[in-house]
């Protein structure tokens, strides 16, 4: 391995994390303008109780998603 290797590859490696992450943040906001129609009370309740058994970062991302969607509601509604 000659001097020059070590921080091409470094720099390969930083190139290659920074796109994963840009590509996780457009899947995420992706995400939440699928569910952005779901903010009611009732709708959220359907949507959480629809994955309750499911695990992992896919399920997370949801739930937070739709907490975020009840909590912006709730607040659109105070302000009214």
């Amino acid at each position: 391995m000659t001097l020059t290797s070590r921080p091409a590859q470094l720099l390969t490696a930083a190139r290659a994390g920074l796109r994963e992450r840009r590509q996780a943040r457009r899947d995420y906001r992706a995400l939440a303008r699928e569910l952005a129609c779901y903010s009611t009370p009732n709708d959220v309740d359907d949507l959480l109780a629809a994955i309750d058994d499911q695990t992992g970062a896919d399920a997370e991302q949801i739930r937070d998603i739709l907490t975020r969607n009840l909590a912006a509601s709730r607040t659109h509604t105070l302000a009214s």
